[in-house]
């Protein structure tokens, strides 16, 4: 996806600003100045304007994604994304992002929530922060794959919703479905540099890790739901089309196996496993 770049005139142009004294989410006494878009609302502290122009440029991103991988739109959704310019209520270096979605409104609106620890926050200078594939932590690149991890998963569901009846729910599938299948999507769907760079760390990692992917016995398990599971997302999308995982999303199946099953005929689970083990290995 091409990058997109909002003047600073344009984006305030574009936006309605709010300041809330005393409204935060997260309660005490703090001014936020909000920036509001038709799907979601950004807020964040003064000072970092520039911070929210970059949260801005990918949520529009993410939902270009929804439209153009997903086939759907946010339209009955609405996130607000608060840009912590410090560490609290268990966001930090570790866990710099956490989605909190959804609670329906009397208007039928599914609304959510996103923290993010945010760009430009003072505590990111530390260059030795790394990710779990020992890439920096500190540039904007970790920062677009966040915020499309955090923000994809509305597109996700709407795929779900979409459906006239049936089928199995998102978070019945494993974690490694639900978490790589985001992952997957930040990777390959934000810069460059993650298109290259981490998609090739990526696939390093899954070299060096083969234990962490197992079957049969009690199915195919990966252990590691961020990076198994984008590897294993990434492997679908080689072999079956990028499209299987929309499909997959609005599979009627009763449950997330068989709809996999259906979507990967006519391999049986163990020749998938194998088929897997041979992709990695010539990755």
């Amino acid at each position: 996806m091409k990058k997109v770049h909002h003047t600073k005139s344009s984006f305030l142009a574009l936006s309605l600003i709010l300041t809330l004294l005393g409204a935060s989410a997260f309660g005490g006494d703090i001014s936020w100045i909000e920036v509001k878009s038709a799907h979601y609302s950004i807020f964040f502290q003064a000072g970092y304007e520039k911070d929210a122009e970059f949260t801005r440029t990918w949520m529009d991103g993410a939902e270009q994604l929804m439209k153009t991988k997903y086939g759907v739109t946010a339209r009955r959704y609405h996130i607000s994304v608060y840009l912590l310019p410090a560490p609290e209520g268990g966001i930090d270096t570790v866990e710099s992002g956490q989605n909190r979605c959804c609670t329906r409104t009397s208007e039928g609106m599914l609304t959510g929530t996103i923290k993010l620890l945010t760009l430009s926050a003072p505590v990111w200078k530390d260059s030795k922060l790394k990710s779990s594939l020992g890439l920096p932590k500190n540039g904007e690149d970790y920062h677009a794959k966040v915020l499309m991890s955090e923000y994809i998963p509305i597109g996700h569901y709407a795929v779900q919703d979409s459906r006239v009846s049936g089928g199995w729910s998102y978070y019945s599938a494993p974690n490694w479905f639900v978490q790589g299948l985001q992952e997957y999507d930040a990777i390959f769907h934000t810069t460059d540099y993650n298109r290259t760079m981490t998609a090739k760390s990526l696939f390093a990692w899954a070299k060096r890790n083969p234990t962490k992917f197992s079957c049969c016995a009690k199915g195919l398990e990966i252990a590691d739901d961020y990076n198994g599971g984008a590897t294993f997302m990434a492997f679908l999308a080689d072999k079956f089309g990028e499209q299987i995982h929309a499909r997959l999303l609005r599979s009627p199946a009763p449950d997330f196996d068989s709809a996999l099953a259906s979507e990967t005929k006519p391999y049986s689970r163990a020749e998938l496993f194998d088929l897997l083990q041979r992709w990695v290995n010539e990755k």
